[in-house]
């Protein structure tokens, strides 16, 4: 490489803390400065050991869940190394892979899915296709793929990918179970709850066997199967090995652990689908609680457990209780997040759930139109929660007594979910009994 292209390098990542304090971003201009005082302690300093150090900021921001951090400067770092070292060096594909993760937490699938299948083929080409890496690399690609609602494609990559280690790890290696666990996550989503039940269960006898029932990926891999239950309405399944699942975690990980709330709020939700509204609000306000005080009012786990605790109190009636939080987990997000983040815009279609059972039908309308416009835009027309907001726009026209637009809507619902999660999916039949009922009532009004 020229002197002056190093040069001009190192020039954009000197005038970074300058930049990020001008955005009021002092603590990763910070975090940069410091990365660039550590280098000039060097013997030598180039800009390789510079950008090097970049790129440990940038797995340290991935870790912390600092996506935005992650993502801007993972760009740089990209950038940096494809001009120092080329495109397919593997410095720069793992720069790039960590980019795609960065662009996975910040909810821009597309760029995470487009830069992901760069370093797979990228991973294959240089490495083979059962290389560790290679495995890896699929792996992620698949957790996106889910991410989008592509599940048919994630369910491909992954079963590539547990073939591959089968073959080469065995069938009792750690990453051979990881990869059955991820593949039973995927049929569950597909509706296919037979396999998915029989894969979840074989992954935890093995995985009991080989690491121990109290190990965390046998716990990890239990939550798993008992979301697959509450899918499928086996309420009281689910809510056995969710009280198993929060006292490991309870006794492992502590009270306050983030994956001990997430198993709190696993159990909660399956009371609410029980109907059982003060056991679920009294373990949301205990989330609720916990998560402001351990990761801060505005940290993406925090504010979903607003959400939630916002939905059971429209169960309990508590309505305004269930506005005040819907809007602070909303607003929140759009300053934190960005108004077209996913969490953001399922913060947006809840509070509008909400407004319907206020009787606020205009407004519930507005929002939930707004909120189905970024979806569409952001996650696509047939992303899980974009099928979700047309649904309740569905319930929507309903109670406005707008029984045509209300049938035309739902036949979209109906197609769609048939098309991406099959025939005997809950959802699907769910919108499809629905659209019965339409039917019935447009044709005792003489609708054709």
């Amino acid at each position: 490489m020229e002197a002056t292209q190093e040069a001009s390098i190192l020039a954009t990542i000197r005038s970074l803390p300058t930049n990020y304090r001008a955005q009021g971003r002092r603590e990763e201009a910070e975090e940069v400065q410091n990365a660039l005082e550590e280098a000039g302690k060097r013997s030598s300093v180039d800009c390789i050991t510079v950008v090097g150090l970049l790129h440990d900021l940038v797995v340290t921001y991935l870790k912390r869940g600092r996506w935005k951090a992650a993502e801007d400067l993972g760009k740089i770092v990209v950038e940096s190394r494809t001009s120092l070292f080329g495109e397919e060096h593997p410095s720069t594909v793992t720069a790039m892979g960590n980019l795609a993760s960065a662009h996975w937490g910040q909810g821009h699938w597309s760029d995470a899915a487009a830069l992901g299948s760069r370093v797979v083929e990228t991973r294959k080409k240089l490495l083979g296709e059962e290389h560790p890496r290679t495995l890896t690399s699929m792996t992620n690609l698949a957790s996106i793929y889910s991410s989008q609602g592509r599940w048919e494609a994630a369910e491909e990559l992954e079963i590539q990918v547990l073939e591959a280690k089968r073959r080469t790890l065995g069938e009792e290696h750690p990453s051979t179970l990881s990869s059955m666990g991820n593949l039973a996550t995927i049929y569950g989503n597909l509706g296919r709850y037979s396999e998915a039940e029989d894969l979840g269960k074989q992954v935890i006898k093995v995985s009991s066997e080989v690491l121990g029932a109290s190990h965390e990926s046998t716990i990890t891999r239990k939550s798993n199967l008992a979301s697959i239950y509450r899918d499928q309405g086996r309420l009281d399944d689910a809510e056995a090995l969710e009280l198993k699942v929060m006292e490991a975690r309870t006794a492992s990980q502590g009270p306050d652990h983030p994956l001990t709330l997430t198993a709190m709020a696993n159990l909660a939700s399956t009371y609410r689908d029980q109907c059982r509204w003060a056991d679920a609000a009294g373990l949301e306000k205990q989330v609720v609680e916990t998560s402001r005080r351990t990761l801060g009012n505005d940290h993406p786990q925090t504010l979903m457990s607003l959400c939630n605790l916002s939905l059971t109190y429209r169960g309990l009636g508590l309505l305004t209780d269930a506005e005040d939080l819907g809007m602070e987990a909303w607003t929140t997000m759009k300053e934190g997040l960005g108004e077209q983040d996913p969490l953001t815009l399922i913060a947006m279609s809840n509070l509008a759930l909400t407004y319907h059972s206020q009787g606020r039908l205009n407004d519930a309308e507005s929002l939930t139109l707004e909120a189905l416009d970024k979806m569409q835009n952001t996650l696509g027309s047939d992303h899980p929660h974009t099928l979700s907001a047309m649904a309740n726009l569905v319930s929507i026209y309903e109670s406005q007594g707008r029984w045509e637009a209300a049938e035309q809507l739902n036949e979209q619902v109906v197609r769609r979910r048939r098309s991406t999660l099959g025939d005997q999916h809950p959802h699907t039949r769910a919108s499809m009994e629905d659209l019965l009922r339409i039917y019935r009532v447009n044709v005792a009004d003489g609708v054709t």
